[in-house]
């Protein structure tokens, strides 16, 4: 089994959770919540475990500083994939009433996809215009380009003293040096937060999947020796492709779901969807489909319908009054939708997402970041 940021072959989870010690989600520890914030990651078990999620709740409750980080490789358009990550920071944003920062991961884009940093920026834009369309409040986020940051570089930089080649070799295997700069960067990302001009040491929470903990255990590590509050971690089951391989990636695109699909190219790929029906019609009418394996069934508990809505749906598809390709046309049209309305929505940030790639870094509770804000969204 191999699980890292770059290579992932099939994910055992709980052998992975025993190995590095990560820990189930445990209802205890969830704060109430208002009704208006949407929790389905934690109702629907997507969001599966953790590493010290109640310290981040813990010091909220004691009126301390929290933030929430996370970020994203300009390689292509959002998938869902990309979605599901966001609508975690979104959740959490209301949830913490904190600041969210979100990183531009340039640098790892090169490292490991070899788009150059000139040539990411037009993906840099949209992705970013997605995430503040997606619900990410601009107010209170800091969006950066891991380019242009000085601080994160700084400290990669720094902590590169302290690593050593056995180190990296144990926590990522064999890999080319420039993917173990890119994990200094992604050091100098996860404390960012902490850094003297950000308020200093706090509780940061990293909303993950299994393929990142790597670099969250050796950031752990570094922060532990260095003066650091610990990094959290929360971490997610992976939505798997259409194809029904364990992960929905950009390295696939015919069996992923992008934000720049058009009608066509969704319809297509629900269509050519992994299914759990039966042979023939007859035989789906009479014993009911598996609803376990199919990826359009997963697709709608993570992006699509609530939870009461899925289980009308799976109900319908086990006593075989729901046919695949009813199901996949009644996904079609709510896809087709949804990326309509995110589209319109998407286009209003599209001028703020430009401004702030062409500065490299944005604080919307700065007094620049609030007359950017005012500019290109008003009042």
């Amino acid at each position: 089994m191999i699980v890292d940021p770059w290579t992932s072959e099939t994910v055992d989870y709980k052998k992975i959770m025993k190995e590095f010690g990560i820990n189930p989600i445990s209802q205890e520890i969830l704060p109430d919540a208002e009704q208006s914030i949407d929790m389905r990651w934690f109702k629907n078990n997507i969001i599966f475990a953790h590493r010290d999620l109640d310290k981040i709740f813990n010091a909220k409750k004691q009126g301390k500083p929290v933030a929430v980080l996370s970020g994203i490789k300009p390689s292509g358009e959002f998938h869902f994939g990309s979605k599901q990550v966001v609508e975690e920071l979104v959740m959490f944003q209301k949830l913490l009433k904190c600041k969210v920062y979100y990183c531009v991961a340039d640098y790892e884009a090169y490292a490991d996809n070899g788009d150059w940093i000139d040539k990411t920026k037009q993906t840099a834009v949209s992705n970013i215009a997605d995430v503040f369309a997606l619900g990410l409040d601009p107010k209170h986020s800091y969006v950066y380009l891991q380019s242009k940051e000085p601080i994160v570089q700084e400290y990669a930089f720094y902590f590169s003293k302290k690593i050593t080649n056995a180190t990296f070799k144990a926590v990522y295997g064999d890999k080319p040096l420039s993917l173990y700069m890119s994990a200094l960067i992604q050091i100098g990302d996860i404390l960012l937060p902490q850094h003297p001009s950000q308020g200093g040491p706090k509780n940061v929470l990293v909303p993950v999947g299994v393929d990142q903990d790597p670099h969250i255990r050796l950031t752990r590590d570094v922060a532990e020796k260095n003066g650091f509050i610990s990094p959290s971690s929360t971490y997610h089951y992976f939505i798997r492709s259409l194809d029904g391989s364990q992960k929905m990636s950009k390295r696939n695109p015919d069996s992923m779901l992008t934000f720049a699909d058009s009608d066509k190219d969704i319809k297509r790929k629900i269509s050519r969807a992994l299914t759990g029906g039966r042979d023939t019609v007859e035989e789906q009418k009479k014993k009911g489909g598996n609803p376990e394996k199919c990826t359009i069934i997963e697709l709608s508990n993570y992006h699509i319908e609530s939870i009461a809505e899925l289980q009308q749906r799976i109900n319908k598809c086990k006593t075989g009054q729901l046919l695949c390709g009813e199901c996949k046309q009644q996904i079609i049209t709510k896809l087709t939708e949804f990326i309509s309305k995110h589209r319109k929505k998407k286009e209003k940030f599209i001028p703020l997402a430009t401004a702030i790639v062409e500065r490299g870094i944005f604080d919307g509770e700065s007094e620049e970041g609030k007359k950017l804000i005012k500019k290109y969204l008003g009042d």
